[in-house]
């Protein structure tokens, strides 16, 4: 879960139509899974949203394909999982996973993303 906090520092001016206005706000971004907390006196606080950022990706679909026990990656960390499949043919990690070959070049892409590379300067001598 990755939590985002979002913290708005509050006018030392704040008025009843305003703070229903917030608490208004605030119950309805609640129904959107946002929490917002506002302070006791609203003047000169901290009005805090926050939200969960991985609740909001797309859930249309079908569920990700679990990989086989017996595969190339079944007793791989996610890392080497990634690196196993940024540096295999895509028709091997198909075959190896019993997906299509599109979703094979789609999850080498999504490796690729993730795979962080070492920039390492070639002196010549």
């Amino acid at each position: 879960m990755s939590l985002v906090r979002v913290i708005i520092p509050l006018s030392g001016k704040i008025g009843d139509k305003e703070t229903s206005a917030i608490q208004t706000l605030a119950r309805d971004l609640g129904a959107m899974g946002i929490t917002v907390t506002l302070p006791d006196p609203p003047a000169g606080g901290e009005l805090v949203f926050e939200y969960d950022r991985d609740a909001y990706k797309r859930g249309a679909g079908r569920k990700r394909k679990q990989a086989p026990a017996d595969s190339a990656i079944a007793g791989m960390s996610e890392s080497e999982t990634d690196d196993w499949l940024v540096r295999t043919a895509a028709e091997t990690i198909a075959e190896a996973l019993g997906v299509s070959r599109s979703t094979a070049y789609r999850r080498k892409a999504e490796a690729k993303q993730r795979v962080e590379y070492a920039m390492v300067e070639v002196k010549e001598e």
